[in-house]
């Protein structure tokens, strides 16, 4: 191998190391930002978790007012009848 066969060789190899290089690089700043993406995914999840509890508190509150509401008008249709009752009776 002649010195200028050399040369170009240990230009060639020095170039495809600094790709090599450049590429891990790459995938160090790529491990980095999945990191941090993961991190986030992690706090999304605990949030929806957390509105979950809200909607479930919510949801409920909802249907216990839905009970109080029916209880409430059953409540005044037995008051009703009985008054209603109580007057025929008395009058």
């Amino acid at each position: 191998m002649t010195r200028d066969e050399s040369a170009k060789l240990n230009q060639a190899l020095g170039q495809v190391l600094g790709k090599i290089d450049a590429i891990h690089a790459a995938q160090a700043e790529h491990g980095r930002q999945l990191d941090r993406i993961a991190e986030r995914v992690v706090q999304v999840e605990a949030s929806v978790s957390e509105t979950k509890d809200i909607v479930g508190a919510w949801k409920a509150a909802k249907y216990l007012s839905q009970f109080w509401k029916w209880f409430a008008l059953l409540a005044a249709a037995t008051l009703g009848l009985w008054a209603a009752i109580k007057g025929v009776r008395h009058g």
